[in-house]
């Protein structure tokens, strides 16, 4: 009997009544984790609240010593759904129940400096960042450079981390290339930097590639991936998500980067180009930002995803928490989010005609405008759409505890040429023109059947009207003449063709002329202005941390598009605010002046400090690891794998066959495998995608704040295996050949090194590689040289596109 209550009392899960609770190990973070959402700082549902034990005890919810008839283990315990607390979610486990009775049973004691959890709208993420001063440190080159190198050494003094050595000169310019550019320096390029040992020299590469078109096609696909760029998917023919010719917006980030565009000019241009330029195709091809959010089938589905990603890609808040209730964890009501629905309620998408083709499902630029600007935004209790509350009125509007001034909204009245763009005279002498050849078809088959002169003048003077009622006579009226004809089945074969050919052009020309609304609400210019004002404690920040991300593989801010109370604190705060002022006001001078929100302003402060031109090596830094196994605080580079799109870019880059045309249309699926152009060019949807890049990870167009990086081994298998992998590896190899002529085996494995991992090889790399070549000619005995030779060298330089340094950027 004593063994059977033993194994009771130890039962896994169940918790002995003399084994002390610890409050703050036990308690507070169930508490936490599981009650304050409805019963902390943010909200005090029933009027208790539960974030300290004086909060505790003050409301009643238990009574020491006396955990059967406390109220806290009699809701958590509950078998009645109604009754059981936390409403939501799974119920608390049993041995996390017996430790709360426990706790009680000992007399629920708590430690007396144990405080209230703080106002939730004083979290950091929630002040204006303000630019905080240099701190002191010991690192004398830290302090006479630059300031990122200041707020780094002064993490690393304080936490007792040295710095490693900076990295080699070959390593660096490779990894700046791939950094900026997304392409790998060429031999002869790491050459010349090698060589060149003046003091400007690294500076003078950063500014080269800067200035490089590459850097737009680059950068402008970084953001695309949080911006969720997508081309157009649907079922067959039929459009669902997305638009057709969106890739004007990707041509359009890929320019915005290059001039250096304002990251807060980007996001009005993105957000209500039309309401900003209305009559600026350049500028409107900005607002495929909000047309690639089209959803065929539903509304709220497609508005759903509008503000959730505008939220959390702008702002770094996960404002799609609140659909169905107030947010858990940030001062965010329910009400906040169908105010800010209704922002966006009144725009829809439309396609524009551009010069040259008047069939706008083969070309015409995507773009958004209001179109029912009394459109009411529904309040769907419980989030459900099926449920609307019939008797709310749901305005525009921010969360309060960030924008205490509201929406300062202000109706934008429209030019003609943006709400009839017919009235665009390179349009409508486009459409002049059709009508022309149509009306003149039209008339030449008249005359064949025989119509009399007078039914032909009849027939003319139509077309001295507007271009529009050319066309309709082309075919409305044709029918009328038909009388006129003295045959009219023949006539009427005659007339088949012009008017089935005309027909497609009056739809066409209709949905052109019919006049779109005159004014457009101001609701997202407001917005833009809102988001992209230096005063937003978030823009900046959020913006900051993404660039972080990608030139260290590692955000300041653990989790990119959550910057509320439920993320995680950022590594190096002051770092953070400093570069989030810094980009909005520069005031460190490097190079030319800078100016407001300027990404290449951060890229060159970012790439020229000796933080980011540290080694990525750990060797020898055996007490660095053991105090910072993560490498949080930057005492070296972090090693990152390449992304899908420079694996395939830089192989073709390599072999000397990559085609740099920019801009234009996707590159469709079946072409791609030929294809030799950028990775951003191709057709890239959640229905259609390129299968090597989907190997490496490619961007998710659903969802992508960050890539993934996996490791698998369908991924050697690519660089082994595949067409593209075998093709420029073939090319490398004749390309060494030709420039290496009669190098031995060594010369010729240098240089394969230096070529495709930028960098030499040591005396084992070198030995194991003449030891293999060795090896496969004697394998190759029957084939005569120089083939037996080339053949065996070309195992080579695939062998190094398969080494794990080709595809690290160290």
């Amino acid at each position: 009997m004593r063994f059977f209550l033993s194994l009771i009392v130890l039962a896994p899960g169940l918790v002995r009544a003399a084994e002390p609770v610890d409050y703050r190990k036990d308690i507070k973070p169930l508490l936490q984790e599981r009650c304050y959402a409805c019963h902390g700082a943010l909200a005090q549902k029933g009027k208790l609240r539960v974030d300290s034990g004086a909060n505790l005890l003050k409301g009643g919810a238990i009574v020491p010593g006396k955990p059967g008839t406390s109220e806290l283990v009699l809701r958590v315990a509950s078998d009645d759904e109604a009754q059981r607390m936390p409403p939501e979610g799974h119920p608390l486990k049993p041995e996390q129940v017996a430790k709360l009775k426990a706790w009680i049973e000992q007399g629920a004691k708590v430690p007396a400096d144990d405080a209230p959890e703080p106002d939730p709208r004083d979290h950091w993420a929630f002040r204006a960042p303000m630019r905080p001063k240099l701190p002191p440190t010991a690192d004398r080159k830290a302090q006479s450079g630059n300031p990122i190198d200041v707020f780094v050494a002064a993490q690393l003094q304080k936490r007792g981390l040295t710095p490693v050595q900076p990295a080699d000169k070959r390593v660096l310019l490779r990894r700046v290339y791939l950094d900026l550019i997304g392409l790998p320096p060429t031999a002869e390029q790491t050459e010349a930097f090698v060589k060149d040992v003046s003091p400007g020299a690294y500076e003078k590469v950063v500014d080269q590639l800067l200035a490089s078109p590459q850097y737009g096609e680059r950068w402008g696909r970084h953001f695309l991936d949080i911006w969720r760029y997508s081309d157009w998917w649907g079922l067959g023919a039929e459009l669902r998500n997305s638009q057709r010719h969106i890739w004007h917006w990707r041509d359009w980030a890929i320019e915005s980067f290059n001039a250096d565009l304002g990251y807060d000019e980007m996001i009005r241009q993105m957000l209500a180009a039309d309401e900003l330029y209305p009559t600026d195709p350049k500028k409107l091809r900005a607002t495929g930002y909000l047309a690639r959010s089209y959803f065929l089938f539903n509304r709220t589905s497609w508005l759903d995803e509008v503000v959730e990603h505008s939220g959390k890609g702008f702002l770094g808040l996960t404002f799609n928490c609140c659909k169905c209730h107030d947010h858990k964890y940030d001062p965010i009501k329910q009400t906040d989010y169908y105010q800010f629905r209704a922002i966006f309620e009144p725009y829809q998408v439309r396609t524009d005609v551009v010069p040259g083709e008047l069939d706008v499902t083969k070309a015409g630029i995507p773009r958004v405008f209001d179109c029912n600007p009394d459109a009411k935004t529904p309040f769907h209790i419980r989030g459900d759409e099926r449920n609307p509350d019939k008797d709310r009125v749901v305005l525009p509007g921010l969360p309060q505890f960030l924008a205490a001034d509201g929406l300062k909204v202000t109706p934008v009245k429209l030019p003609p040429e943006a709400h009839e763009p017919l009235r665009r005279a390179e349009i409508a002498a486009l459409y002049l023109k059709a009508a022309e050849a149509k009306v003149a078809a039209a008339m030449d088959a008249l005359t064949k059947a025989g119509a009399a002169s007078a039914e032909r003048s009849a027939f003319h003077a139509w077309r001295m009207l507007h271009p529009l009622a050319a066309h309709a006579t082309a075919v409305k009226e044709l029918a009328q003449l038909y009388a006129a004809v003295a045959d009219p089945a023949k006539a009427l074969a005659a007339y088949r063709g012009s008017v089935k050919s005309a027909e497609s052009n009056v739809e066409s020309a209709e949905s052109q002329a019919r006049p779109f609304p005159g004014t457009s609400t101001g609701r997202r210019t407001a917005l833009a202005n809102w988001i992209a004002d230096g005063k937003n404690p978030l823009t900046a920040r959020v913006a900051v941390n993404h660039l972080w991300l990608r030139h260290f593989g590692a955000p300041l801010v653990p989790n990119v598009f959550e910057f509320g109370r439920k993320g995680a604190l950022p590594s190096n705060p002051e770092l953070l605010d400093w570069l989030a002022c810094e980009l909005v006001n520069p005031q460190h001078k490097i190079g030319d002046s800078a100016k407001p929100w300027s990404f290449k302003h951060l890229h060159k402060l970012i790439v020229t400090s000796n933080t980011y031109r540290l080694s990525s090596s750990a060797a020898n830094a055996d007490a660095n690891v053991k105090l910072d196994p993560e490498n949080k605080y930057l005492w070296r580079m972090n090693s990152v794998r390449m992304d899908a799109n420079i694996v395939r870019d830089s192989l073709l880059h390599l072999a000397g066959v990559l085609d740099l045309t920019q801009s234009g249309p996707p590159v469709p699926i079946p072409q791609q495998e030929a294809s030799q152009r950028r990775s951003l060019y191709f057709f890239h949807s959640h229905n259609e995608h390129n299968k090597l890049l989907d190997i490496f990870d490619n961007a998710n167009v659903l969802e992508c704040y960050r890539r993934s990086e996996s490791i698998v081994p369908q991924q050697a298998l690519a660089l082994w295996n595949s067409k593209l992998a075998q093709a420029t590896a073939a090319k490398i190899n004749d390309q060494l050949h030709a420039r290496l002529k009669d190098a031995d085996d060594a010369r010729f494995v240098a240089a394969a090194f230096e070529t495709v991992l930028g960098t030499s090889p040591t005396k084992d790399e070198l030995a194991t590689c003449l030891e293999a070549l060795t090896e496969l000619r004697a394998a190759l005995k029957d084939a005569k040289e120089p083939e037996r030779g080339k053949y065996a060298r070309l195992q080579v330089v695939q062998a190094l596109i398969n080494h794990n340094d080709f595809v690290t950027v160290r």
